[in-house]
């Protein structure tokens, strides 16, 4: 087998993250799905295609003098075989021995607060194994009615379309809040501003203010990026909280993923400094947290676990779990109402 050597923008998310972001494309070697072993598509130039959803482990090749060198078969058969041993291991440990484990999947934003509750959960509950997949409101909600989740994880509430989508899989849907979750704001960490009022952060993504300069901060233009809509209930959730529904400006960058927001503010040093919405536990060292203002003269709040519980952070959302009302899972309902007497206090 020849090695080949992959240009992708982000060996971490999708390759196809923003259709039309400039970011620098990052080297990467062989990608192998963790848990699968996965041979992909090649061009008639040696590029392998990849527009997988899965993380990838990155084996990067050797490269001298811009000449591709090949690397044995054997040796990649190996790394295969280990590759599935731990796979099997994993499997093993996830699913228990007796049952498979009860699959979480949906809103990235509040996916690593659900996957505490859930390890928690699983010490008080050892025959219960949960595993949590963040993706986006939408994607959790289709995973349900297609039977390969469990339980949607969901930021907003699901739309007239989804409501028919699940009415024509013959499921008749249950919800329950459990918990709130933060969208912060980030920027580059070469931006001196340091904090925005509401006011300011809608004015930003409309489009009526165009230059950091106008709000503090250097003489530069706004590049400004969102998540989809309506496929993620955290982008929902800003444009109706922040933008008060108004359209976002004609040159927003939407993308695929919350991390190539923040690749986008903390490392592209080719384009404007950028500007986008992340949720709070998708926090990145290497980008620049902006705190925010309810209004001007009132102070500048970053979000934080006490600032989310006292709801002093201007921009936080309830997110919500979705199962099936008949399913005959047993284990479906008590991890529910888990996470509601956890996230809200509930009984």
């Amino acid at each position: 087998m020849t090695a080949v050597w992959l240009e992708t923008r982000d060996c971490q998310q999708e390759s196809h993250g923003v259709a039309d972001c400039p970011i620098s494309r990052y080297a990467a070697g062989i990608l192998i799905p963790v848990g699968v072993l996965w041979s992909a598509p090649v061009t008639p130039k040696g590029q392998f295609l990849t527009r997988s959803r899965a993380s990838y482990g990155c084996f990067p090749l050797n490269r001298k003098k811009g000449v591709i060198v090949r690397k044995s078969s054997l040796l990649f058969g190996l790394s295969a075989i280990v590759l599935l041993s731990f796979t099997a291991v994993a499997l093993a440990q996830s699913q228990g021995t007796s049952e498979k484990a009860l699959r979480v999947n949906g809103a990235a934003m509040a996916s690593n607060l659900v996957q505490k509750w859930a390890d928690a959960y699983r010490k008080a509950n050892p025959q219960v194994a949960v595993i949590v997949t963040g993706s986006s409101a939408g994607q959790g909600l289709r995973d349900l009615f297609d039977n390969t989740a469990d339980i949607a994880l969901v930021s907003r509430l699901i739309s007239p379309s989804e409501e028919r989508a699940a009415t024509e899989k013959g499921m008749k849907l249950a919800h329950r809040q459990v918990g709130y979750a933060g969208m912060a704001i980030f920027t580059s960490r070469k931006n001196p501003l340091s904090s925005l009022t509401m006011d300011q952060l809608k004015k930003v993504f409309t489009g009526e203010i165009a230059s950091w300069k106008e709000v503090g901060g250097p003489d530069a233009p706004i590049r400004r990026l969102s998540r989809r809509i309506p496929d993620s209930g955290g982008a929902v959730f800003f444009w109706e909280k922040v933008l008060e529904k108004e359209p976002f400006a004609k040159d927003t960058v939407m993308c695929d993923s919350f991390s190539t927001i923040l690749k986008a503010c903390a490392i592209a040093q080719d384009i404007p400094i950028g500007i986008g919405p992340v949720p709070v536990n998708g926090n990145n060292s290497e980008a620049k947290m902006l705190a925010i203002s309810r209004e001007a003269g009132s102070p500048p709040i970053t979000p934080e676990e006490s600032t989310l519980a006292n709801k002093s952070y201007p921009i936080i959302l309830p997110f919500y779990l979705y199962w099936n009302s008949e399913t005959q899972d047993a284990r479906v309902k008590p991890f529910v109402d888990y996470c509601a007497q956890v996230g809200l206090g509930e009984k």
